[in-house]
């Protein structure tokens, strides 16, 4: 795990939106899609039924939803990004 937190450290002074943060996180996300043995695909179509769940019940933001796939603690999290208008309730 050393090994991977040393390949993945982020340069000094470097700022979100570089080319090595970017490069990182994306080498992230394809090592946490492996280790979960997603098909290729499935993520998408898991993050398109979620948007459909929460918009059933809430006026969604148009294009700012957002999901990221993290790693915490060697476990993956799907963390989902709504901006919510209002209730349909």
């Amino acid at each position: 795990m050393q090994i991977l937190d040393w390949l993945f450290k982020v340069p000094t002074g470097a700022t979100p939106g570089t080319a090595a943060v970017t490069a990182k996180d994306r080498m992230r996300n394809m090592l946490t899609h492996d280790r979960l043995e997603l098909p290729a695909g499935k993520l998408e179509v898991l993050e398109e039924e979620l948007t459909a769940v929460v918009a059933r019940y809430f006026d969604l933001e148009p294009d700012t939803t957002r999901f990221d796939l993290k790693q915490i603690d060697r476990k993956a999290a799907l963390i989902a990004n709504f901006q919510l208008v209002r209730s349909k309730c």
